[in-house]
C-alpha cells in the first residue's frame, strides 16, 4: 500500500474554497484529490510555456544568423517545427 503524502497547508480565498467546495461535491472527488490535480496541470502548463518562451529564444536567434535550415526551408514557427519534430520522432 502507498504511502500517504505529508500534509500540505494553503490558504484559500472564501471564493476558492467555494468553488472547490462546488467541484468536489458535483464530481465526488476529495478537495486534496481536486487540489492536487489542478496544481499539477498547472505546473506542467507552467513548464511547456517556459520551455516554449526558451524555444521561441533560440528560433529567433537561428533565425538572426540566417542559418542553413532558414536558407533552405524558410523560417518557421515554434509550433511548426515543435510539429515537425514530433512527426520526425514519430510522436505524431
Amino acid at each position: 500500500m502507498p504511502s500517504a503524502a505529508p500534509p500540505t497547508s494553503i490558504r484559500l480565498s472564501e471564493k476558492t474554497r467555494k468553488l472547490l467546495d462546488d467541484a468536489a461535491r458535483k464530481t465526488r472527488r476529495s478537495r486534496s484529490f481536486l487540489v492536487e490535480e489542478t496544481l499539477k496541470r498547472h505546473l506542467l502548463e507552467t513548464i511547456r510555456a517556459q520551455n516554449g518562451d526558451h524555444a521561441q529564444r533560440r528560433l529567433d536567434a537561428m533565425l538572426a544568423k540566417g542559418g542553413v535550415g532558414v536558407r533552405l526551408i524558410g523560417e518557421q514557427s515554434v509550433e511548426a517545427l515543435e510539429q515537425r519534430s514530433r512527426e520526425f520522432r514519430g510522436n505524431e
